[in-house]
């Protein structure tokens, strides 16, 4: 492989939460210098990046583009020359961001690989540009987080795919004391869905539970008997997980999800996680009671009425899921050697 840059990584940083950001922090567990072995790049239309997207003739574009801002072209022409720059070994982007064939084509002539780690279904309506899909094809490689995915990544051109699942960051996911006395009984943060109404209303009439919701998208949705409170990060989050008597793992089917992002959190930093039973939670939380899955609602609303009464099965449940997800291999650190290590072994 040609000599140059170890890594261009083509990922959000703009916030310490954001995919990018979790990577870089985990680079050094990784082997690379932050410094020394990788440049960032990217864009996307949220205004940060897009201007245009605060106008209305921008969105309008965006609609009629592909769902590409004005900014996206531009991009572009940055990119392939970042890459005939510094000749990047490998370069790494994360979800459903569309390139130009001109960069798969200067990042081949520079003697470099490009590979994606894919964490949403490209077909899910929210998501899909067609220029995405098309782009496919040109990839080296794709690391779902999605098993079930793959087949179809497969059939739609991409050369080869491999299962990587999220990961849970260590600077951001952690124990911490917190004495709440307006805690949760039974918490649930994420992006509001219809999907998930069900999995809420069959636990809104038990009584003398405070229930709450963190997270964005819930204002034209209807949950009864549920508080609503905004989305959270930082040591918010981790507070609003750890002080919670039970904390949901809801999934979302319209993306395909078998285990989340925050399936790795909640036992990182200590949660009461109860969980949506799935193969891919099973083989997470290994040793996991069974009493911290659920099947159905049913199910749900029993197993939530039965740790709400048994302070030692929750605190059994919190250790449980700490053992199994508080290691060094579930952290984004791990996941980029990963990558790494394909990359070596496919030169």
């Amino acid at each position: 492989m040609a000599k140059g840059l170890p890594l261009l990584l083509i990922a959000d940083t703009s916030v310490p939460e954001a995919l990018g950001s979790k990577f870089l922090r985990g680079a050094q567990q990784a082997g690379l210098d932050p410094e020394r072995d990788l440049l960032v790049a990217y864009t996307s239309p949220a205004p940060a990046f897009s201007p245009s997207m605060g106008r209305l003739r921008g969105k309008v574009f965006y609609r009629l583009a592909d769902r590409r801002s004005w900014e996206w072209w531009g991009f572009q022409r940055q990119l392939i020359a970042l890459i005939e720059q510094h000749k990047p070994r490998l370069v790494l982007v994360t979800g459903i961001l569309p390139l130009a064939p001109q960069v798969f084509q200067a990042i081949r002539a520079s003697g470099g690989r490009i590979v994606n780690y894919l964490t949403d279904d490209p077909w899910n309506p929210i998501h899909r540009r067609r220029c995405f899909l098309r782009n496919l094809k040109d990839y080296d490689h794709l690391f779902s987080t999605k098993e079930a995915l793959r087949q179809r990544l497969e059939a739609a051109g991409t050369p080869s795919t491999s299962w990587l699942p999220f990961a849970y960051d260590p600077e951001l996911h952690h124990p911490i004391d917190v004495t709440d006395p307006e805690a949760a009984d039974v918490l649930f943060v994420g992006t509001g869905a219809a999907e998930r109404l069900p999995w809420l209303e069959v636990l809104a009439d038990l009584p003398g539970v405070r229930r709450r919701i963190h997270g964005n998208s819930w204002e034209g949705l209807s949950t009864p008997g549920w508080e609503k409170g905004p989305a959270v990060v930082g040591g918010d989050y981790c507070r609003a997980i750890s002080s919670a008597r039970i904390v949901l793992g809801l999934l979302r089917q319209a993306n395909g999800d078998l285990s989340t992002d925050r399936s790795y959190e909640i036992g990182a930093i200590g949660g009461c996680g109860l969980y949506q039973d799935t193969n891919e939670h099973r083989t997470l939380l290994e040793n996991y009671p069974d009493a911290g899955f659920f099947k159905d609602p049913t199910e749900l609303r029993a197993r939530v009425q039965t740790l709400l009464s048994n302070m030692e099965l929750q605190q059994q449940l919190r250790q449980a899921g700490a053992v199994a997800l508080r290691k060094a291999e579930e952290t984004y650190g791990a996941r980029l050697r990963t990558i790494l290590d394909w990359s070596q072994a496919n030169p």
